[in-house]
């Protein structure tokens, strides 16, 4: 990766954490929908990119976001096991890609649909994980359940609108 998109990537992933922390924490809808728009940190980093800075970039950046909202490494958690999925879930919506270098992780990239799908199913995994951790049981199942679609929503609708700006 050259200095310059290095440093492209650092002032996205400060840019996210920033509106994260500051802004998007206090923007729920109903006590439901909640934004975690800094999953988009774990999302769009390069495909090339090892597995390994993947995962402890997404350790980094829960931590990060743990010590703002003050909780107890739950943030960390779910942005690990997102982390560690990114690669099967993008195999798995693009089979047949030949080269795993050519996939860019962007809506120009991927096409309307599958950048759409690709973002569903990561938030999905990351607010499941999130929401359930932080219950601790399941007897909240159903307004949990809420939550997490509600939060699924609303972060993917954020996501795909800040994708376009950022890009």
């Amino acid at each position: 990766m050259a200095s310059v998109q290095l440093f492209r990537q650092l002032f996205i992933i400060l840019v996210y954490v920033f509106l994260q922390v500051f802004i998007f924490r206090n923007l729920v809808i109903a006590d439901v929908a909640f934004c975690f728009m800094y999953v988009g940190i774990i999302l769009f980093i390069p495909y090339e990119t090892s597995d390994f800075w993947v995962i402890l970039l997404g350790f980094l950046i829960g931590l990060l976001v743990d010590i703002f909202y003050n909780t107890a490494g739950i943030h960390a958690s779910a942005m690990v096991a997102m982390a560690f999925v990114r690669g099967f879930i993008i195999k798995g919506i693009f089979p047949s890609k030949g080269g795993d270098a050519d996939i860019e992780l962007s809506m120009a990239g991927m096409g309307s649909e599958k950048f759409i799908r690709y973002v569903l199913i990561m938030t999905m995994i990351h607010h499941f994980i999130l929401f359930f951790v932080e219950v601790g049981h399941l007897g909240y199942f159903v307004g949990t359940s809420i939550k997490v679609i509600g939060s699924i929503i609303y972060t993917t609708i954020v996501l795909s609108f800040l994708h376009r700006v950022l890009k």
